[in-house]
Parts: C-alpha cells; structure tokens; sequence
C-alpha cells in the first residue's frame, strides 16, 4: 500500500504541477505573441526612420564637401587679394621713387637752366659794357 500511496502522491502532484503549468504556458504564449508584434510594430516605425537618417548623412555629406570647396575657394581668393595688395605696394613704391627721380631731374634740370641763363646774362652784359 505504500507504493500505491506513493504514486498517488507523485500523480497528484504531477496533476497540480500541470494545471500550474498550463496556463504559464498559455501567458508564455500570449507575451510571445504581443513581444512578436511589438517587434514588427517597432521595425515597421524605426525602417522608414533609418532610411530617413540615412538620407540626412548623405545630405550632410555633401553640405560638409561643398562647404569644404567653399572654404577653399574663399581660402584661394584672400591669397589673390594678398597677392594684390603686395603688388599696389609695390608699384606704390615704384612710383614714389619714380617722382623722386622726376622731381630730381626736373629740380637739376632747372637749376642748370638757371645757371646757363646766369651765366648768358652776364656774357651779354659784359659785352653790352664793353662796347
């Protein structure tokens, strides 16, 4: 009787560990079930997001390459008007020395035209006494 006892016993604790087991099965089911369709749900929403964020970097790569051709051009035309700025101060000095050279001359020029009509004016006036 003991043995019959005993697997009354294991059977009735297997009867109770199965309609324990039978619902948490069933909940196990259901939560796979709502965690399937949030996982489609959640891949539905997030796919045209991804390909939106795929699209903003693209974009944003080619706002970052334009503003690097940018750049550079700017980068091309501040060397030009350092180029050009050198080369007025160059002609500015050119042309500083030049009227030196000008007002030198002219200054020279005069002086000895001066001295010539001096030195004309006394001839003529020694002749004049002389005479």
């Amino acid at each position: 009787m003991d043995t019959q006892f005993f697997w009354g016993i294991i059977a009735g604790a297997f009867i109770i560990l199965v309609a324990f087991l039978i619902p948490t099965i069933l909940q196990i089911k259901r939560t796979a079930k709502v965690a399937e369709d949030f996982l489609k749900n959640t891949h539905s929403t997030l796919n045209p997001l991804l390909i939106q964020l795929q699209e903003t970097v693209e974009k944003t790569n080619q706002v970052a390459e334009k503003l690097d051709e940018s750049i550079s051009s700017v980068r091309n035309l501040t060397n030009a008007v350092g180029e050009t700025g050198i080369i007025i101060d160059e002609i500015n000095i050119l042309l500083k020395q030049t009227s030196r050279f000008i007002s030198g001359t002219i200054s020279s020029f005069g002086a000895g035209i001066k001295t010539a009509l001096s030195v004309l004016t006394q001839g003529i006036t020694k002749k004049e006494i002389e005479k």
